[in-house]
């Protein structure tokens, strides 16, 4: 079963909470109503016994009960659509008219006791009461009819039994209408989205230009798009030149072997084509250690267990360890240590492979007769390492690029000899370390690699 749109079922919540909110307005309205009509009926006939009290204190000072029956009487006639009825001693004084309805009289005190009765069909609101005048107690009760009170509640609930489901039925129109207006750059982003693919990963959302969250969502979303085509971009050039890169070794390989078993040779000539298919070999292994180095990287599993190590003695070994490249190149390799051990928690091995890519890169670039140094420094609270040359510096629309994989350039620091991993392979040991390689170069003038540890 498919199940509702967000459309729907918010019109459906929207509905359910204003049909809830209009059902208690309006029981509240009617109790209200109700309330304040029997209140103002309550004051009336308060008002008519507080003039039949008034009444009979005239005449209990007048002294004649003939004419107190009169006087009540014609009180009583005043007011036809009131029912008096008035009981003393002697017996009743009030009666109501013929066309009235009798109650009985339970005035228990001269507090007014107020209360809904019915008869002949009909609701009345009366109240009772006890009355000392002249020495006498008289129990009187005055009573009203409710019909108009019935009458105009009945309207008014009539009133909101038409005008609730109309307010409902329209604000569930409007409100289903406003959300799939809202709604609506949802489902244009939707439709293109179903439209991007891995080979067609250019494409980018609409933004509508609201100011809400369905415009930071669009705008995450082509964010998000614009990095992952950027990745799968990288990924795709990653893989094209590392097939191309693994294929020459390959390929040289492979015509080594036969022309060396295209006939039958010497064994110098075997061992010199053994020795041309081991070199690319070596070449391989090389270049397929520093893929899977790189792939780790990616993955987030390049993970280096980190320890205590001294700056000054990893320096003086990569310098000890590349002292014949450099020698054999004719270019002066030498070591600056700090007078103090430096200490800082790093993984020794990555560190030394960062230095000795760092190293061979400046002595590949260094002019025979020139120097290379690498030294160990404290600065700011900060250990630094440092790979200095006297070389031809570099460009500076090539330094942008020079830590990009399989990056290689005539003029730039990855050289013509390697498959252009090195320096991006520093990069990462030195993000992993929570660093980065800075770079001080200008074409001419000597370039400066540097690295900044915490610990």
């Amino acid at each position: 079963m498919r199940s509702l749109s967000i459309s729907v079922r918010l019109t459906t919540w929207y509905a359910a909470v204003l049909l809830l909110g209009l059902t208690l307005f309006g029981l509240g309205m009617w109790f209200a109503l109700q309330q304040r009509l029997v209140a103002g009926v309550d004051t009336r006939l308060a008002h008519r016994v507080d003039g039949l009290r008034t009444l009979l204190e005239r005449q209990a000072v007048e002294g004649d009960a003939s004419a107190m029956r009169d006087e009540l009487a014609e009180f009583a006639r005043e007011m036809p659509d009131v029912i008096f009825q008035l009981e003393g001693a002697s017996g009743p004084l009030i009666r109501p008219a013929p066309n009235q309805p009798r109650f009985p009289v339970q005035a228990a005190s001269a507090q007014p006791t107020y209360q809904t009765t019915a008869a002949d069909g009909q609701r009345y609101r009366a109240v009772t009461t006890r009355i000392v005048s002249g020495g006498h107690e008289y129990d009187a009760l005055v009573a009203s009819s409710l019909a108009d009170v019935d009458a105009l509640l009945t309207d008014f609930r009539q009133w909101l039994w038409t005008m609730i489901p109309v307010i409902l039925v329209s604000a569930c129109l409007g409100g289903y209408w406003v959300s799939r207006r809202a709604l609506a750059p949802v489902d244009g982003m939707t439709r293109m989205a179903r439209s991007i693919s891995a080979q067609n990963l250019s494409g980018r959302l609409p933004v509508p230009q609201t100011g809400d969250e369905v415009q930071r969502l669009s705008e995450t979303w082509n964010d998000m798009l614009q990095r992952l085509d950027a990745a799968v971009r990288r990924m795709r050039q990653f893989t094209a030149d590392a097939s191309h890169e693994l294929r020459t070794p390959v390929a040289l390989i492979r015509a080594t072997a036969e022309l060396a078993l295209r006939r039958e040779r010497a064994p110098d000539e075997y061992r010199k084509s053994l020795r041309d298919i081991k070199s690319e070999a070596e070449r391989m292994t090389d270049l397929t250690e520093s893929l899977l180095t790189l792939a780790r990287a990616d993955s987030n599993s390049f993970d280096l267990p980190l320890a205590p190590a001294d700056l000054n003695g990893l320096v003086a070994e990569v310098v000890r360890h590349s002292q014949p490249v450099a020698d054999l190149k004719g270019v002066n390799l030498r070591a600056e240590t700090a007078e103090n051990p430096v200490v800082v928690r790093v993984n020794a091995d990555a560190i030394r492979r960062l230095m000795l890519i760092l190293i061979d890169n400046a002595v590949k670039h260094t002019a025979g007769g020139g120097s290379v140094t690498v030294s160990a420094s404290v600065r700011d609270h900060q250990m630094i390492l440092s790979v200095a040359d006297s070389g031809e510096g570099i460009d500076p629309d090539v330094l942008p690029h020079i830590f990009e994989r399989f990056y290689r350039s005539g003029v730039d620091r990855a050289g013509s000899s390697g498959a252009g991993l090195g320096l991006s392979i520093a990069q990462v040991i030195a993000r992993v370390h929570r660093s980065e390689i800075l770079v001080d170069s200008a074409p001419g003038k000597a370039s400066r690699f540097s690295l900044a540890l915490r610990d």
